[in-house]
């Protein structure tokens, strides 16, 4: 996920729960992406690039982002990294990203627009 930091853009390695076109990441309101997204809420996402693997489709996601705390969100999106991170579910800095799609683009594995969604 990429967000904007002063006035330069700043990619972080995010997992993603999705319900609809909307997307959902865990963070800990303490990070300075959280003090990123409070002056800038605008997102950009890519979704499904692996390592080393060329030959797939890809998701770019164009989006703005609302903190919200959402325990049934918390659950869906919770994995054994975030058991080290925080010290439980319940911890009062988990903070939920709320991505809200503008524009979503469906890509080939050779980079071709194969479809593009303005919401």
């Amino acid at each position: 996920m990429a967000t904007i930091s002063g006035n330069k853009p700043m990619a972080r390695y995010m997992s993603f729960y999705s319900k609809g076109f909307t997307l959902y990441t865990i963070t800990d309101k303490r990070t300075e992406k959280v003090e990123d997204l409070e002056k800038n809420s605008n997102v950009f996402v890519l979704l499904g690039y692996e390592e080393g693997i060329f030959d797939k489709d890809y998701v770019e996601v164009e989006g703005e982002v609302s903190m919200v705390k959402n325990q049934e969100i918390i659950e869906k999106s919770w994995n054994d990294y975030m058991d080290d991170q925080y010290a439980s579910k319940e911890d009062p800095n988990i903070l939920v990203l709320e991505i809200k799609p503008t524009k979503i683009n469906v890509k080939s594995k050779k980079g071709k627009e194969v479809e593009e969604i303005i919401l």
